[in-house]
């Protein structure tokens, strides 16, 4: 097999792989077309593939016949609206019954090699692994509300029983006692049920371009005097160029009044109780830092964090923060939780950059 096109003194061009002209034969070409990866190499100023191993081939056998140009071009350089600006490049598309991968390298202003895969079998098996994945989570799930429905209940039926047992005997003081561990238990349900009802609130967030320093002074406005009322101080600083971000405001007021609850009650009983919120714009992307001088988390828990009911509140579910990262996973965001145990905690978010997003 020989390169064509690596090397031809009269027009200019060389080898693009090593230093020796190409006379005859290209020991490269013979290796390239024995490895695991179908490699095609684009002159975009002649339009032609100086280069197409045999699994390249084979891949696109059944649609595109080999080295040509303007169906392979069409099919793996649609989205680039310059091609020879354009720089390195990935992506995975369906072909037939296949799940192909693409990576684009750019080596010049002229040349390109595309290294495909066909990883039809990859994907089955991520699918699988996937769909066990889910099963076993929503098995954890399910047990741990059983078990959070299961406890409360229980006692209601028991306290029920005694107090229909005793219910001449005892005084007016001590059925009222009874009912209000009762109304304790069912309130425990409603707060489950209501943490259930804001785990699906969201299936659908509604994306859209939003000021994010008006956004994050109108949600402080409304939190601002209930952290005053337990003497914890909320500072706040946004870089000027932080902009737009492409959100669901609704999600991100869940999101941030889920992890200000949480700071709140790790300031309980400390000195000086404080939150900083800090907003900034890096890589074209909204990034956000609460930061509280709390209790911190303990070593032993940081690895539950995003585990359904797994919680040290006497009152909580344990699905604040999985709430929240499914809230953030929705909107193409993410989060970092970043805590030592006595010092504090800082929570980061990651979220995409809206219309005047700056790089």
């Amino acid at each position: 097999m020989y390169l064509t096109g690596y090397a031809d003194n009269e027009s200019g061009r060389s080898c693009l792989i090593g230093n020796p002209q190409c006379s005859d034969e290209c020991i490269y070409a013979n290796i390239l077309d024995d490895i695991n990866l179908g490699i095609i190499g684009m002159d975009m100023e002649e339009k032609e593939v100086f280069f197409q191993n045999k699994l390249a081939i084979d891949i696109f056998k059944n649609t595109i016949k080999p080295k040509d140009y303007s169906a392979l071009a069409s099919m793996l350089l649609p989205d680039i609206e310059d091609p020879a600006a354009a720089g390195n490049a990935s992506k995975t598309f369906r072909y037939g019954k296949k799940f192909i991968r693409y990576t684009i390298y750019r080596i010049s202003e002229r040349y390109r090699w595309i290294y495909v895969s066909d990883i039809t079998e990859k994907v089955r098996l991520d699918s699988i692994a996937e769909a066990v994945n889910t099963m076993n989570n929503l098995g954890y799930i399910f047990s741990g509300i059983r078990h959070e429905l299961g406890n409360p209940i229980n006692s209601i039926k028991t306290t029920m029983t005694v107090l229909e047992n005793n219910i001449h005997t005892y005084s007016r003081e001590t059925v009222l006692e009874y009912v209000n561990r009762m109304l304790r238990d069912v309130n425990r349900v409603e707060y489950l049920l209501n943490d259930l009802k804001t785990f699906g609130m969201f299936e659908n967030p509604e994306i859209r371009d939003v000021h994010m320093p008006s956004f994050m002074n109108n949600f402080l406005s409304m939190v601002k005097e209930d952290f005053a009322g337990n003497r914890i101080r909320i500072k706040t600083f946004f870089r000027p160029e932080v902009g737009w971000g492409c959100i669901d405001p609704r999600a991100l007021q869940q999101v941030m009044l889920n992890i200000l609850t949480n700071a709140s009650d790790a300031l309980a009983s400390r000195e000086s109780p404080e939150v900083l919120i800090s907003m900034f714009r890096m890589n074209g992307r909204i990034i956000i830092k609460i930061r509280d001088n709390g209790c911190g988390i303990p070593e032993d828990q940081k690895k539950h964090l995003f585990k359904p009911f797994s919680t040290t509140k006497t009152k909580g579910t344990g699905l604040g923060l999985v709430i929240v990262k499914k809230m953030l996973t929705k909107m193409a965001g993410n989060m970092e939780i970043d805590s030592s145990e006595g010092i504090g905690t800082v929570v980061t978010l990651n979220l995409p950059g809206g219309r005047d997003g700056i790089s």
